[in-house]
């Protein structure tokens, strides 16, 4: 795959609504996103303004490839919370890199055996969904992806309950969409959280 991905822009979180599937918006929920008639390349997960020229973002619905997309990092939640170790491997690419924390790991046995294994392997009582997933394709196999993530767990003593921003690049082969580049960036939280609770920066 030799498709160049373009510079990515975060962004911001919603509240999700109960009637919502858990880590979906109602907009995603039902299979729409939002753009700018004007400006096709501007795309939302919410109503808004475009960047460019501050006109209001129409609802539009999701092609199937979006829509595709959009049902991955569904079935990326649920392999998450059930630590399904085998099922997250069919939905990296081997020579993934993974920037986390100020940290980086360098291709999926790398990221499995020295982060997110162990890590799986201490959380209990886990909660992990993404919210306001907005792809952008370019051609039919490549893609950039933003979204919102939260996780809740305890390890130990240690409390994590937080979650952030997430940009991902995708690549898509014989065997569907494969996860090349995740770069997470945790939000800030109030002070006051107490020793042993954690800001959930994956």
């Amino acid at each position: 795959m030799t498709k160049t991905f373009r510079a990515i822009a975060f962004v911001m979180s919603v509240a999700l609504l109960s009637s919502a599937p858990a880590g979906m918006s109602a907009r995603q929920a039902a299979a729409e996103l939002y753009t700018c008639s004007m400006h096709p390349n501007v795309v939302d997960a919410k109503p808004g303004q475009c960047p460019v020229c501050s006109m209001t973002l129409k609802a539009r619905a999701m092609t199937p490839a979006e829509k595709e997309i959009v049902d991955f990092f569904r079935a990326y939640d649920a392999a998450f919370v059930a630590k399904d170790m085998e099922k997250l491997a069919t939905m990296y690419a081997a020579e993934t890199t993974v920037y986390e924390g100020g940290g980086i790991n360098r291709g999926w046995k790398d990221y499995r055996d020295n982060h997110l294994g162990p890590e799986m392997k201490g959380f209990e009582n886990l909660e992990f969904s993404h919210a306001n997933v907005v792809p952008h394709l370019f051609g039919t196999d490549g893609a950039y992806v933003t979204a919102d993530y939260a996780i809740k767990a305890k390890t130990g003593e240690r409390v994590t309950d937080g979650g952030g921003l997430a940009t991902y690049t995708l690549a898509k082969d014989a065997g569907g969409w494969k996860i090349r580049h995740t770069h997470t960036s945790a939000k800030r939280r109030a002070t006051g959280g107490g020793p042993n609770q954690d800001r959930g920066g994956r």
